[in-house]
């Protein structure tokens, strides 16, 4: 083999087991024949191991990993006048010649040093791998391969990225933001989570609102909310089950909470959202997902534009009357088919080029009752956005920014005179635009050099969640290379899904991914 090869590297799980070791105590430990993921559950512990020839030492905190291989002697000492807890996640590492090059961390001589990594995600895995009890149950072990996999997999990105001790603590947060949207349901102990982050409280909850533009705790509750919102539209579920099912154990306290933040109690939320909604354009859906609706019947942009063109009305029609809507929310259309649309449910036109997004998710919410929820969510956005607009600052300045949708080998170039790239980045963000943009529309075109010549060495790549890095690495050389020799420079990457809608839902995760890259770029 003259390549490295690491499919010829598999893990294999052994087992698990909690070791409790008591305040200001020491003991040995020896994995033998085997390697051990170790988790610290509770309290901290100091190790000092001999690895690689050498001795290692290394404090582990709790909510931290540290990976110890075969044939390791060590000692722990709780560092805390409390007991500590630990877990050891054991398995087997089985490899191959892998070919020619460095040695796979996780390679046959890899482990060179006492590697110490965070992923909030295994608090939630704990209680799977240790109810293993050695029962080798099939589906449970396929399970836990698929967990230990998962931690591997953290520590390699742990030990590849290693970050400055800035970028550490908001590597933590997106990981804590991410723990938090994927077991909303469990209980979660936000302050448990900060003294994790390997960092002083204060600083980990600062980091989280740079981050997100919210606490820690109204993120988690946000989140909470936002999914009781779509629980409580399926209309399936008792107020008492929304609260269990969102991680709240007390349904009064979570009704109190939702009317305090939505207000309207959940019970009136639910009586509103039952009303059922066909969306015949895309741009209107995430709206509605902003209010917690979902459409009974929804279409892509072809299916609309031959609706307005009449094309294989009849069926479009018949498709939408078996829906059984209790209201119709459409473009502008034909009065023709208006009224056809009228007889199946009341039908409401909806001109959404010609108001902005904002307009129509009020509009929108006023027709359903919903306007309170749309508040709520509009304020949440305008914190986010005032967060992000500090980090364009704070990144970018008053330095003008190109904002370019890249699709393969073409390109749109955005300006200040199309509405919804206008309302996000050169209002909303207040970023600048280069003075050639500023009476266009957009401009496509498939060679880059004609972007290069707009005048402007900063640009903002819009890519399709699907698309490679590799792509991406590839167009920013590009770009770099044609602008060689220019001092200061920002070349950034968003990913969108599908399309750029101009809606909500859109104009949100455009933001988080705004801040993101302009964090990881800081």
């Amino acid at each position: 083999m003259s390549q490295l090869d690491l499919r010829r590297l598999s893990l294999n799980y052994s087992g698990a087991e909690e070791l409790r070791i008591e305040g200001g105590s020491k003991v040995q430990v020896q994995t033998s024949h085997e390697d051990a993921f170790v988790y610290a559950m509770k309290e901290g512990i100091a190790i000092t191991a001999k690895i690689g020839g050498k001795r290692r030492s290394g404090k582990l905190l709790s909510g931290e990993l540290v990976l110890l291989p075969y044939g390791t002697e060590c000692t722990m000492e709780s560092t805390a006048k409390h007991e500590s807890h630990v877990v050891f996640i054991r398995f087997r590492r089985n490899w191959q010649d892998v070919g020619e090059g460095a040695e796979p961390v996780l390679g046959k001589g890899g482990i060179q040093k006492l590697y110490i990594f965070r992923m909030p995600q295994i608090r939630s895995w704990i209680q799977d791998f240790l109810s293993d009890g050695g029962s080798r149950d099939e589906p449970l072990y396929y399970q836990l391969q698929s967990h230990l996999y998962a931690i591997a997999s953290a520590l390699l990105t742990s030990v590849r990225n290693r970050k400055e001790p800035e970028e550490d603590v908001y590597e933590y947060v997106e990981q804590t933001r991410k723990y938090m949207v994927e077991q909303f349901h469990k209980p979660i102990d936000v302050e448990q989570l900060a003294a994790q982050s390997g960092s002083s409280a204060s600083r980990f909850y600062q980091s989280f609102r740079r981050y997100t533009g919210l606490s820690p705790h109204k993120y988690l509750t946000k989140v909470r909310l936002d999914a009781s919102l779509r629980l409580l539209a399926g209309a399936h579920d008792t107020v008492m089950d929304v609260a269990h099912s969102v991680g709240y154990v007390d349904e009064f306290y979570f009704s109190r909470l939702f009317k305090k933040h939505l207000g309207l109690s959940p019970t009136e939320y639910a009586q509103l959202a039952a009303c059922r909604v066909a969306t015949l354009s895309a741009v209107f859906e995430g709206d509605l997902a902003a209010l917690g609706l979902t459409p009974v019947f929804g279409v892509k942009r072809k299916w609309a534009e031959e609706l307005r063109e009449g094309i294989g009305l009849a069926e479009k029609l018949e498709a939408i009357a078996a829906a059984q809507p209790d209201l119709i929310l459409t473009g502008p259309v034909p009065a023709a088919i208006f009224e056809a649309l009228s007889a199946i449910a009341p039908t409401v036109e909806l001109h959404w080029k010609r108001i902005s997004w904002k307009e129509r998710l009020q509009n929108i919410s006023d027709l359903l009752g919903l306007g309170t929820v749309a508040e709520r969510w509009l304020s949440y956005y305008d914190q986010k956005v005032e967060n992000a607009r500090c980090h364009v600052r704070r990144r970018i300045g008053n330095d003008p920014l190109l904002l370019v949708i890249a699709q393969g080998e073409g390109y749109r170039v955005y300006g200040t005179q199309m509405q919804k790239m206008k309302d996000l980045f050169y209002d909303d963000l207040q970023v600048t635009p280069p003075p050639k943009v500023r009476e266009l529309k957009f401009m496509d075109t498939d060679n880059l050099d004609d972007i290069a010549k707009l005048g402007c060495d900063n640009v903002m790549f819009f890519v399709d969640e699907l698309e490679s890095e590799a792509y991406c690495q590839q167009l920013e050389e590009q770009w770099r290379a044609k602008k060689r020799g220019r001092a200061k420079q920002h070349c950034l990457f968003v990913r969108y899904q599908e399309h750029i809608n101009y809606n909500a839902a859109v104009h949100e995760r455009l933001v988080e991914e705004t801040v993101l890259k302009l964090l990881e770029s800081g």
